[in-house]
């Protein structure tokens, strides 16, 4: 275990992605073994001392900062082992939790395989991921974190710890979960709140008969320390069409992905070969595109919205396929001149380039501004999402700060952002987001559809689940956390741990 006390050493621990100030910790425990976790962890509980987990610091909800105690990095629990293949079909790797998103995406892909869960921030820790049940621009076709968890090993604050393969440990009809650590046997019991059925990061995972591993995801550090997960892998494509499409009407982008959408759902239900099949649907609005025409100067001036598309492909029928979407994106009405096409990896990577330099721009304004960012991550069942984007423009109109949206509609999952220029223009973005996620949640949406809650969305989960939600959430962190220490204020606010 490395100790780090000295406060100018230690201030690269104090910032992510956020643009959340004032983060502090006494000092910070950089762990260099999974045994250092444990030990050290009981040190801290025996003292009540909060302590923060850190991975990469990239996420953008403040969950990673500390305000108070001691920061435990797990930065250097980066050890990768080798991919075991399972069949033809399936393969699996073991990761420490410290290792970057990039490194076992590359080792895949190196052996034919692939890590499908495509989060924006390949620097990104898998333990961080994992915390927040991220997913990215490929969950359209692939699903999220959670869908490629095998098995995690897991510390609690206790100093016990526990190795849960998925589909060893469930709840009962009761809601009552047993399971083993090397100090005993663990019993806690979900809480008890509704969450949507649809894409989800916000609050602790109880549907139905949960299997423990899905519990302990998107749990953002707060009732167990990931120190180490199995991860599923598939069979890497062996080509990429894909291309971006611009049009004059956003109305139109959002009929042309409902088209592919029924396309895709077709293709998959009657195991189609020669059809169309999104992998990716990414949207983009004028303000989206306006904030990166210097990058990209051939973007038109009186472009509305645009959509970028990727469509895997397995067999030597790429010509059928791209003929398919020529067939789909005339019959549209869209002018093949106003579309950018890719019709390999090394050309798509280009375009997936251009929709990362998006959140990239914002993040460069939020660190000018130093005004957090206020970013939407809602979500909606289909259906519902022509509503609360009409919704979030007419908040937007009267509130006159420059907003940007961009996203993953092919899973009504959109990420508004909000930037402001002052403390003032900060408390109006605040009340926006808050008018957004009281729609979102009459809709039958969640207010997080990937980036969890973390420090910065108490108000917003409230919004969701209410004041009992949170006392239920809390209930259920003190059974695995009995001290309390972990992970203090993220999801819900640690007033509520208070006897």
């Amino acid at each position: 275990m490395i100790i780090k006390k000295d406060q100018d050493t230690i201030q690269n621990y104090f910032e992510d992605n956020s643009g959340v100030r004032g983060s502090n910790a006494d000092f910070v425990a950089i762990a260099e073994t999974e045994d250092d976790v444990s030990v050290f962890i009981a040190q801290m509980s025996k003292l009540n001392t909060p302590v923060t987990i850190a991975g990469a610091l990239t996420g953008n909800t403040a969950s990673g900062l500390a305000f108070g105690g001691t920061i435990l990095s797990l930065e250097k629990l980066n050890k990768m082992g080798e991919i075991e293949k399972i069949d033809d079909k399936k393969a699996t790797i073991a990761v420490q939790s410290g290792v970057k998103i990039n490194d076992i995406k590359l080792k895949a892909y190196n052996a034919g395989w692939m890590y499908p869960p495509d989060p924006t921030e390949k620097n990104a820790s898998i333990g961080g991921n994992i915390s927040t049940n991220a997913s990215g621009g490929r969950g359209f076709k692939f699903g999220v974190t959670r869908d490629y968890v095998e098995a995690l090993k897991v510390v609690f604050s206790d100093g016990s710890c526990s190795f849960v393969e998925r589909g060893r440990y469930f709840a009962g009809n009761d809601d009552i979960i047993v399971f083993d650590t090397d100090k005993g046997k663990k019993r806690v019991t979900l809480p008890k709140y509704n969450l949507p059925a649809i894409k989800n990061a916000a609050g602790y995972y109880n549907y139905p008969n949960a299997d423990l591993v899905d519990v302990f995801i998107g749990s953002e550090g707060t009732i167990c320390i990931i120190v180490e997960a199995i991860l599923r892998l598939i069979p890497h494509f062996k080509e990429v069409f894909g291309g971006i499409i611009f049009f004059e009407k956003r109305n139109d982008a959002y009929e042309f992905v409902n088209k592919i959408k029924l396309l895709s759902k077709k293709t998959k239900e009657e195991n189609l070969k020669n059809s169309v099949s999104a992998m990716s649907l990414e949207y983009f609005d004028k303000n989206a595109l306006f904030l990166i025409r210097n990058d990209y100067p051939a973007i038109c001036e009186n472009v509305e919205a645009g959509i970028m598309f990727e469509q895997d492909i397995y067999e030597d029928n790429q010509d059928i396929l791209t003929e398919k979407w020529v067939e789909v994106i005339e019959s549209s009405n869209i002018d093949l001149e106003k579309v950018w096409f890719a019709s390999n990896l090394e050309e798509q990577e280009k375009f997936r380039v251009f929709r990362h330099r998006i959140p990239e721009r914002v993040n460069e304004m939020v660190k000018k501004t130093k005004i957090p960012k206020v970013g939407t991550d809602f979500a909606v069942p289909d259906g519902k999402l022509l509503e609360i984007v009409d919704f979030c423009d007419a908040e937007f109109k009267k509130a006159g700060i420059f907003n940007l949206t961009f996203g993953h509609i092919g899973e009504n999952h959109l990420h508004a952002n909000i930037v402001a220029t002052s403390k003032e223009e900060y408390e109006k973005c605040r009340q926006m987001y808050a008018n957004i996620a009281d729609k979102a949640v009459e809709l039958g949406g969640t207010v997080s559809a990937e980036h969890a809650i973390g420090k910065l969305k108490h108000i917003f989960l409230e919004k969701m689940l209410g004041e009992n939600g949170f006392k239920e959430m809390s209930k259920f962190k003190k059974s695995f956390d009995k001290s309390g220490i972990l992970g203090q204020d993220n999801m819900f606010p640690k007033k509520y741990l208070l006897p």
